[in-house]
């Protein structure tokens, strides 16, 4: 995780990395695995993720800035995945 940096309307903002990996089973043995930049505004920033866990997030992927082509995914929530249940 980066630093906590503020947007000039004092608008806290903190960009990280995902790792992704899925192993699907359905008719053909996949394995999925990829890394995303993804950002967190507002009171989210606060959080600090245990990097032992499971997490899920939702949120929507946007580009990075106006100029840019490269995509950033925009968490809005987020909860701890239970890998019993998926």
């Amino acid at each position: 995780m980066d630093e906590i940096r503020f947007t000039p309307a004092n608008i806290p903002i903190r960009n990280f990395k995902i790792n992704f990996e899925d192993f699907t089973k359905e008719k053909i043995y996949k394995h999925v695995g990829f890394e995303i930049n993804a950002v967190l505004v507002g009171d989210l920033v606060k959080l600090n993720f245990d990097y032992n866990e499971t997490y899920r997030f939702k949120g929507f992927l946007d580009k990075r800035s106006q100029k840019s082509n490269q995509l950033i995914f925009h968490i809005q929530d987020y909860k701890t995945r239970s890998l019993k249940n998926g």
